[in-house]
């Protein structure tokens, strides 16, 4: 179950959560219920994003996804969110058991509305629910909100909670989470879409020069992605001044900041420098991967960020903010390099440095081999087993 999972208007979002449930469904069998928001007015303004073009079930993957409706008002009163996510995850529950299919286990992708959600279900079924906690942001821990102590209040009551690092399983423990519950797995990669291939190849096909020096970073315009840090390191470049940085992600409706990137844009004249790319289908992306010289995420924090995985698998080297589970899959000097967050001018030479260095790509995308959605798979399977037994 997860409100955070792609479907036919929006392919790539939560494109992780999908290959997850892809690799576990080989190896038991698995329905997904992935809930869409719905607004009265909002088909009008923005139908691709709240949900007027997705079917109401799909197939994705091989796996059967419900797409039921749950009423929102955007922006406010969230803690109705819970209510309606639960009434239309219900709706699919009673449709599923018609329909022959007695699940053991709820595994659930993301905190709120979803942990609420199923944490209902599970009492209601009598069968134990586990919650993945996917980055800080699914913590709400800034907000002195009804949502923040529910998320909390359901973390506690979870059979197991899976952090995507293990500075993320500290702070789940520190709401009070009993350690002895909370397992840390890290995400994988699709080594079929993403593999290393020729730079000026890539190049050739996306239609870029191949002298160009490309700067790539792709994640939401939203202002914890840290596309702001990227922007002002590159207008005090020193080594390569005249790289180009290419963004690539879209905007999220709740958490706009692609105005403020713009702004800052123009305030440092890099208008002809800095290139914003709409979202991008999977094997689109990873030409964009084998295009860049460097792959760069400022984020301010991060759980197991998949684009650091999918870069690294195409080869190219990296420069992140040493966040989350960052540490445990960059080598700094070997595949990339690591910076500490909010420190702009370590951001700025790292950048220099990386543009002017000669990397072994195929090297770093051969130590991103084995980590695949597969061993994901096993790793998460055992932990159903644990929990069921």
């Amino acid at each position: 179950m997860s409100y955070l999972f792609p479907n036919s208007a929006q392919p790539g979002y939560g494109v992780f959560v999908l290959h997850r449930i892809a690799a576990v469904s080989r190896r038991c069998l698995a329905r997904v219920v992935a809930p869409v928001p719905w607004y009265p007015f909002i088909r009008w303004l923005r139908p691709s994003v709240w949900g007027g073009r997705i079917e109401r079930r799909e197939s994705q993957a091989g796996l059967t996804v419900e797409h039921p409706r749950f009423a929102i008002i955007p922006k406010y009163f969230k803690w109705f969110d819970a209510l309606s996510f639960l009434m239309a995850v219900s709706g699919s529950v009673r449709r599923l058991g018609r329909e022959g299919f007695a699940f053991d286990l709820i595994d659930v992708h993301w905190t709120y509305p979803d942990a609420v959600a199923g944490y209902v279900l599970s009492r209601r079924r009598g069968c134990p629910f586990i919650v993945t906690v996917r980055g800080h942001e699914a913590l709400y821990a800034e907000e002195n909100s009804i949502r923040r102590r529910l998320v909390a209040s359901c973390l506690r009551r979870a059979d197991a909670v899976v952090a995507l690092s293990a500075e993320l399983r500290d702070v789940v423990i520190g709401l009070g989470v009993q350690p002895e519950r909370v397992h840390v797995i890290l995400n994988g990669v699709d080594a079929s879409r993403f593999t290393r291939m020729e730079r000026d190849a890539c190049r050739a096909r996306l239609g870029l020069a191949a002298e160009r020096r490309i700067i790539l970073a792709v994640g939401r315009l939203t202002e914890g992605k840290g596309h702001q840090h990227i922007i002002r390191a590159l207008a005090t470049l020193r080594g390569s001044p005249s790289a180009e940085l290419f963004i690539v992600g879209g905007v999220n409706p709740e958490a706009r900041f692609d105005h403020a990137l713009r702004a800052l844009v123009t305030e440092h004249s890099l208008e002809s420098r800095v290139h914003f790319l709409e979202e991008q289908p999977q094997e689109q992306l990873a030409l964009w991967y084998g295009a860049a010289d460097v792959f760069c995420l400022a984020s301010h924090r991060e759980g197991c960020p998949n684009v650091v995985l999918e870069a690294l698998a195409c080869g190219t080297p990296v420069v992140v903010n040493d966040v989350g589970a960052v540490s445990q899959f960059v080598k700094n000097g070997e595949d990339g390099m690591l910076v500490q967050p909010g420190d702009a001018a370590a951001l700025e030479r790292a950048l220099d440095a990386a543009l002017e260095r000669r990397w072994d790509r195929g090297s770093i995308a051969a130590r991103m081999g084995k980590r695949s959605w597969d061993s994901v798979a096993g790793q998460v399977v055992e932990l159903y087993q644990a929990v069921l037994k």
